[in-house]
């Protein structure tokens, strides 16, 4: 899940993101959910993020929806129970408006024939969360992106690095943390990932 923070005069969020799944034989995970396409650095990760050193990251980090349920959490509940960022981790932070670039692996999801889709949803009330998946038919969305094509994927090789661009709401107010969830609808299925 992304979580968000807006503070200061400058209305500054930061994002923290969550996974879903429907099939246990497909993955994927944001590994930055704030990159700086023009210095090429990480601005801030998703909740929980275990880097791509853990090398049960596969097991870790992702939640899979199994067919098509219609209650089961939104997110990883042990991953939604604590905010757990780190001086190396943060959660990003940006400004109502401001343009987010997320990166991830395709990890041989390439489809330029059929592209799969992902949305950035949220909630503008700081003080509600995801908590089931039927909610992924009601959220707002923040933006909305093919997961893997020739177009936003740095190569075809199976775990090129792939770039999406939402922006964050501009009727989020300053100085709260803003829930947001990444959402992959992986082979079309309605039931997401």
């Amino acid at each position: 899940m992304m979580k968000g923070y807006i503070a200061g005069t400058k209305a500054s969020i930061a994002v923290a993101l969550a996974f879903l799944s429907t099939s246990v034989l497909a993955h994927s995970w944001v590994d930055c959910v704030k990159y700086d396409p023009i210095n090429e650095i990480c601005l801030g990760y998703s909740r929980g993020y275990p880097t791509r050193l853990d090398l049960n990251i596969n097991t870790e980090y992702t939640y899979l929806f199994n067919a098509s349920p219609t209650t089961q959490a939104m997110c990883d509940p042990i991953q939604q129970s604590t905010m757990n960022y780190t001086a190396t981790l943060p959660m990003a932070t940006a400004q109502p408006g401001e343009t987010i670039y997320t990166t991830w692996e395709q990890n041989g999801h390439m489809n330029n024939a059929s592209p799969t889709k992902v949305y950035i949803m949220y909630y503008a009330d700081p003080n509600q969360e995801f908590s089931n998946v039927s909610e992924r038919l009601t959220a707002p969305v923040a933006g909305s992106f093919d997961f893997a094509t020739d177009a936003n994927c740095y190569s075809s090789q199976p775990n090129s690095v792939c770039l999406g661009q939402w922006v964050v709401p501009s009727n989020l107010a300053p100085g709260y943390t803003y829930h947001f969830v990444w959402f992959w609808y992986f082979n079309a299925n309605p039931a997401g990932q």
